[in-house]
């Protein structure tokens, strides 16, 4: 995905945010609730049942090799642990990664519902992008100096990607190739330029491409500038989180895969029934993200968007020559409802966005939801119609955590301080889940060095609305902007 600070999350920013308070305070969505019955809410015919979260036809997936991978078994019987962290994706994971190296004689234990990087770890598009929300605002406030320091901190996520892959053996086919934030519209090459006029400020090299400059660089007519930034990378999100139970595991940390949580009762200790077994921990850390309102947790705070991607058959040679490319940059555009496509190891195209539904109540969704997978094979050859005829082979979704202000919240659930959480990365996570479990592994231990102090910590995550006018703004604010994007895949 798009760094925060890109034009492109500048846009989306200013956009989704006048959405999401649509979504918690809409007139419109008012009347819709009040008027229409329940069935209106839930009657997409399209919509995946629930329980098709069970497979995933899932490029990344695949390609680590987790369908042949051995699952843990789940927790059984009644159990104790010094710390609990409930969620096997990238944030749980780093959790524990962080408190296993510092507390080696601890029982530190992990509990996954499915298998660790079964939610959006492992269905994403692979961007481990530098940068974290509210960026610019730091900048506004502060200066330059200032959003530096802030913008420097997430380079701790990345280096705890390659420390992983140094020290621990995890190959998850990490390239450092940047990125293109591309232009759609030629009334958008000013948003570039300020852009990287506030990067030149704070002293971070990225490149200004014109139109010439940037078909020469990608044979695509869809776009018409963009900005090149060389501090972001690609990788395969499945093989980094399945790298991570193990590194994890090697280290001491105990993971129990197939362990769905059913309920999580405050107290000291803190008590955690699951499908199967109980347990008890003096600690216990929540990293579900946009999974969390189906334990109750943040479920007027955070709306679970679902995202969706598809992969093509290997690109043969003359395929690639013909799209240009050849620096296998992270690509992604400044709309509202955004396309983000890259190459994989492979010279696969995997492309996704364009669209994020939501499904009733916070529904989470997987697979196959037809119309956003359809709607990704029109664009990709709208991107690139020399490649017409070009077949797809892997079609996925999952679900991530949106907050109403773009910014992820990191800290203790309140009236406590044995209970931590990590939620809201806003499609961005991959590399702020690994800077998250540091932070949180820090509040685990007591400790407070800086990175404790950084403004997502302890960041009161804003209302959203409850239900049913969250899903009536949000289906409105979806229509309306079908109608005005100017987008030509319908």
């Amino acid at each position: 995905m798009a760094p925060d600070d890109s034009p492109a999350a500048e846009q989306r920013r200013f956009s989704r945010r006048s959405f999401l308070k649509g979504a918690a305070a809409g007139g419109a969505g008012a009347w819709a609730a009040t008027t229409l019955p329940r069935w209106t809410f839930e009657s997409d015919p399209h919509r995946p049942q629930q329980l098709y979260e069970y497979y995933l036809d899932n490029f990344w997936f695949e390609s680590a090799g987790l369908y042949q991978e051995r699952v843990n078994a789940p927790l059984k019987g009644r159990q104790r642990a010094d710390v609990a962290i409930i969620g096997g994706g990238f944030a749980g994971m780093s959790t524990a990664f962080n408190l296993i190296r510092r507390f080696p004689e601890k029982r530190i234990v992990l509990l996954e519902g499915a298998c660790c990087g079964y939610g959006a770890s492992g269905r994403n598009g692979g961007f481990a992008d530098v940068g974290m929300p509210g960026l610019r605002n730091i900048y506004e406030a502060h200066g330059p100096e200032a959003a530096r320091s802030y913008y420097d901190a997430t380079l701790l996520g990345v280096e705890q990607i390659r420390n992983l892959a140094r020290e621990h053996g995890v190959d998850c086919d990490l390239e450092h190739n940047g990125s293109l934030n591309l232009a759609t519209e030629e009334s958008q090459l000013p948003a570039l330029e300020a852009q990287k006029s506030r990067y030149d400020a704070m002293g971070l090299e990225t490149e200004l491409l014109d139109t010439a400059d940037l078909r020469s660089r990608l044979r695509s007519e869809r776009f018409f500038g963009a900005l090149r930034d060389p501090h972001h990378a690609i990788l395969n999100p499945a093989k980094l989180a399945r790298g991570m139970k193990r590194a994890i595991e090697e280290l001491g940390v105990e993971v129990f895969e197939r362990s769905k949580v059913m309920r999580i009762e405050p107290g000291s200790p803190v008590h955690i029934t699951t499908e199967f077994g109980e347990l008890a921990a003096a600690k216990a850390v929540i990293a579900l993200n946009g999974y969390a309102p189906q334990l109750g947790l943040f479920t007027n705070r955070l709306i679970p968007l679902c995202n969706y991607v598809v992969a093509s058959e290997p690109l043969s040679a003359s395929q690639l020559e013909s799209i240009g490319w050849a620096g296998r940059e992270g690509l992604a555009d400044l709309r509202v409802q955004f396309m983000y496509l890259r190459l994989t190891a492979d010279n696969r195209i995997v492309f996704g966005g364009e669209t994020s539904p939501y499904f009733y109540d916070s529904s989470p969704s997987s697979g196959n939801y037809a119309p956003a997978i359809e709607r990704l094979k029109r664009s990709l050859l709208v991107t690139f119609p020399q490649l017409e005829g070009l077949r797809f082979s892997h079609s996925w979704g999952g679900t991530m955590g949106f907050t109403r202000d773009f910014m992820p919240s990191v800290g203790a659930l309140a009236g406590g301080d044995n209970t931590f959480y990590a939620a809201g990365f806003n499609g961005e996570g991959v590399v702020m889940t690994q800077l998250a479990g540091k932070i949180v592994a820090e509040l685990v231990s007591g400790e407070r060095p800086p990175i404790t102090r950084l403004p997502i910590v302890g960041h009161q995550m804003p209302y959203v609305g409850h239900e049913p006018l969250r899903y009536a703004a949000v289906k409105l604010y979806e229509h309306a902007l079908r109608a005005t994007s100017g987008n030509p895949v319908r």
